[in-house]
């Protein structure tokens, strides 16, 4: 390692990584609720540190996009990957630059929109919700399930603006509409706040307004995606629904720097988590469930999966990691089954063992809870040699 880059690598870890006052909502980091996704300015820092302009980042758990919105606005090229469709989708529509075209289409469907919600409300003072929503369920239009988490005004409306969606052509704008769509089906359900997994508030009040939500989160979006357009360099983004356990459709040493934050083993319900959205979106949850690394959460050998699917992983990013570049990897100790498991420690003998460099970990949340129930989180910077 050169002198100058080894100067570098020592202003990254003595930067302060505690960052208890950042604003992570900026751009369109707001878009969409995600769970356990990392604060903006992690990414941010290593990339401005580890890589070059015109450089091409992998994020192969790219989440919510996060690393993939910070390259786009520090210039680098980048490809994002995640078995999640879900997480795919909120991706691209948070990394796209946005066309006057497509703000025109947008404001002109919330338009037509607000017509259709208003004659259906004047309509439903005569037909009552509940006899409009058995005719849904019953023709197959609706899962059963979703009865449960929604009382049934709120749901003869979320059907009338997905469907609305469904009808748009223009794909940028489509996708646009089911991410802020898709970003107000928790708060407006039944479901307890403050909880990963779903659980029912049986005494929930009924929401209102629902349509007047969605327009207020997606004249929101309209003014961040404008915001980020402006900021944005030209760089390319890629968004792949892939497995990270198998990325061959990626070139043997063709990355610049790999920047990406794994699941928390099977601490993080994501799939719980995100049910009623990949309900909506028409996604296979237990397809997804079945398939992700850390999923079937409930099954005794969930660790024993994890570490194996994460060895995987790891050959695979050492594999089209190019040499003497780096991989940075954040992960935080997660509780499973009433024990704290280390996963900072095992990724970092998995990593060694895959044929990378150990260089640095920098540890943030030690004087304070950042993390939830995780206390700390742990940057683990690693080379390829």
């Amino acid at each position: 390692m050169s002198i100058p880059e080894l100067k570098k690598i020592q202003q990254l870890w003595q930067l302060d990584w505690e960052m208890i006052s950042v604003n992570t909502e900026y751009y369109t980091h707001s878009f969409h609720p995600y769970s356990s996704k990392y604060v903006p300015q992690i990414p941010n820092r290593i990339i401005s540190a580890l890589s070059l302009k015109n450089e091409l980042v992998l994020d192969n758990f790219v989440g919510s996009g996060t690393t993939l919105v910070e390259s786009k606005l520090l210039g680098r090229n980048s490809i994002g990957i995640d078995i999640n469709p879900l997480a795919c989708l909120i991706s691209k529509v948070k990394t796209s630059i946005i066309s006057f075209s497509t703000i025109q289409e947008v404001s002109r469907f919330l338009l037509n929109l607000q017509s259709d919600i208003l004659e259906y409300r004047k309509n439903a003072r005569s037909v009552r919700s509940e006899f409009v929503l058995a005719k849904l369920v019953l023709n197959g239009k609706l899962n059963s399930n979703i009865t449960k988490w929604y009382h049934p005004n709120v749901i003869c409306e979320l059907h009338l603006i997905i469907n609305n969606i469904k009808s748009i052509e223009d794909p940028y704008a489509k996708d646009f509409l089911k991410v802020a769509f898709s970003s107000l089906l928790r708060s407006v359900s039944n479901s307890k706040s403050g909880f990963g997994n779903l659980m029912i508030n049986k005494r929930a009040a009924p929401k209102e307004r629902i349509f007047e939500r969605f327009s207020l989160a997606t004249a929101r979006m309209l003014k961040n995606a404008n915001d980020f357009s402006k900021a944005a360099s030209n760089s390319d983004v890629k968004v792949l629904n892939g497995d990270s356990r198998n990325i061959s459709f990626i070139d043997d040493n063709s990355i610049d720097l790999i920047c990406t934050h794994p699941p928390y083993m099977a601490a993080v319900p994501y799939v719980e988590y995100q049910r009623l959205s990949l309900w909506w979106l028409g996604y296979d949850l237990s397809s997804l469930d079945n398939n992700m690394i850390g999923g079937r959460r409930s099954r005794p050998d969930t660790p024993q999966r994890f570490f194996r699917d994460m060895k995987r992983a790891l050959l695979e990013m050492k594999r089209v990691l190019r040499n003497k570049k780096y991989c940075c990897i954040t992960i935080g100790n997660p509780t499973y089954r009433g024990k704290m498991w280390e996963l900072n420690q095992l990724i970092k003998r998995h990593a060694i063992d895959a044929g990378f460099t150990f260089i640095k970990e920098i540890r943030r949340g030690k004087y304070h809870s950042t993390m939830g129930k995780m206390k700390e989180e742990f940057v683990l910077i690693f080379r390829n040699e």
